[in-house]
């Protein structure tokens, strides 16, 4: 049987040369490789030249559904393995795939993905929380072939509609395995056909990669279709977030809990960035907005909040499509009081409305930070937003949000009497990790 192996790549300059170091050693060679640079801006491509590989260039970023159908129907192999591009194969990877292809009625099967490195804060907790694997033990059917390293029959991915381009980045894997085994094929998971993830995370794209992780199925599941069902979201970050914590505290994994802390309150803010277009959009590409909307936005809530503390509708001089970066404030705000209360010393609370600013905006000012601490000290009376009128925050999604909040971390404090000093400790080391960075 003819074979190719395909890599997707998106501005990979990084990793795509040991990346394919590792594929042309392989003890079994795919007869076809194929490198797709989906509209990357830096050196991919040149580095891919380098090798003896096709290259099918995209003008632009398609995605990765799209980036999978190109190698598709670039090649008439009846094997087509994948690869993604911070991935490190062993050596025996493809070998081993392609062993389990000689079962019968098998229409693909996906290897173990390990963390090349987690001596990072970041990537520590992705090793943990995201495992790109179905552990240490062979296994027939899955719920999914993880995307990052498979190998499936091309004429049955072509049979299945191959992937739908929707899902730009993720989702695409967990949906064609869902097609293949409906139309009644088979798939395998082979833990010795190891690869070694190369991935590096930041604060800002492990919250948010998570986020879009399980995005999907909120969208699928209608969680951001009504106010109520959002409300049952908001709900759903807590459960998430106490879990993990749970977990994390009984095995002792310390320096991961203030991450697990953090999750309820970044995938609120960042399902309400969402939700605030009630649904509209069909897929939600996360883009950092500028220091000056920022600025703006935390300008005007302070000025008229003040300016208007009478009256019972606020102005504004912000459009309603930055109406989010309002509700992130005044969130912010209402619970400085309460969140003193609790964890005391003021650098804790420092660094909770640092670190929510730079995973939701990926922005770091210090001067727009200071100055927002400070409001929320000099000032007791910012509960009154909820009272008020203003016809960029959302009382609503404040008003659920900040009480089950608080009655969340008031449970915390009474079940784990000593949480305060381990999630003071675990943010201190967050905090190092940024500045090592």
């Amino acid at each position: 049987m003819k074979t190719a192996l395909y890599i997707p790549c998106f501005n990979a300059q990084r990793d795509i040369r040991s990346c394919l170091d590792a594929v042309f050693s392989q003890s079994r060679q795919a007869d076809d490789i194929l490198v797709v640079d989906d509209g990357s801006s830096d050196t991919t491509a040149d580095i891919a030249e380098e090798y003896p590989v096709r290259i099918i260039r995209h003008a632009r970023n398609l995605g990765l559904a799209a980036a999978r159908n190109s190698a598709i129907k670039n090649t008439d192999a009846d094997l087509i393995a994948s690869l993604d591009s911070d991935c490190l194969p062993d050596k025996d990877w493809f070998s081993y795939l392609f062993k389990r292809m000689e079962m019968p009625n098998i229409a693909g099967a996906g290897g173990k993905m390990t963390e090349a490195d987690t001596s990072g804060l970041f990537d520590k907790w992705r090793s943990v929380h995201m495992g790109q694997h179905w552990g240490n033990s062979k296994r027939l059917n899955p719920p999914f072939l993880f995307g990052s390293n498979t190998l499936f029959r091309r004429k049955l991915l072509l049979s299945a509609g191959s992937y739908n381009e929707k899902y730009r980045s993720n989702y695409e894997d967990v949906d064609i395995s869902i097609r293949l085994r409906k139309k009644g094929f088979g798939l395998f998971y082979e833990p010795r056909a190891v690869v070694k993830h190369l991935k590096k995370d930041d604060m800002f794209s492990l919250l948010n990669n998570f986020w879009k992780w399980n995005f999907t199925y909120y969208i699928k599941e209608g969680f951001y279709k009504t106010p109520e069902r959002f409300a049952f979201k908001l709900k759903d970050n807590i459960g998430l977030s106490n879990r993990f914590l749970e977990e994390d505290l009984t095995k002792k994994r310390h320096r991961l809990v203030y991450l697990d802390f953090l999750i309820a309150l970044h995938h609120s803010l960042r399902d309400f960035d969402y939700f605030s277009f009630r649904g509209k959009k069909k897929s939600f590409d996360i883009a950092a907005p500028s220091k000056m909307s920022v600025w703006i936005s935390f300008l005007d809530l302070d000025f008229f909040y003040h300016w208007d503390s009478a009256k019972r509708k606020l102005s504004t001089l912000v459009p309603k499509e930055k109406a989010f970066q309002q509700s992130f404030f005044a969130l912010n705000l209402i619970l400085s009081i309460f969140m003193k209360s609790k964890f005391g010393e003021e650098k804790f609370n420092e660094r909770l409305r640092r670190h929510l600013f730079m995973s939701v905006f990926k922005i770091e000012d210090e001067l727009l930070l200071n100055k927002m601490l400070n409001l929320a000290g000099s000032h007791q009376d910012w509960e009154g937003l909820l009272n008020k009128k203003h016809p960029n925050i959302d009382n609503e999604f404040l008003t659920i949000l900040s009480s089950s909040f608080r009655e969340w971390v008031e449970k915390l404090l009474y079940r784990f009497p000593g949480i305060v000093k381990i999630i003071k400790k675990s943010a201190e080391e967050a905090e190092k990790t940024i500045s090592a960075a």
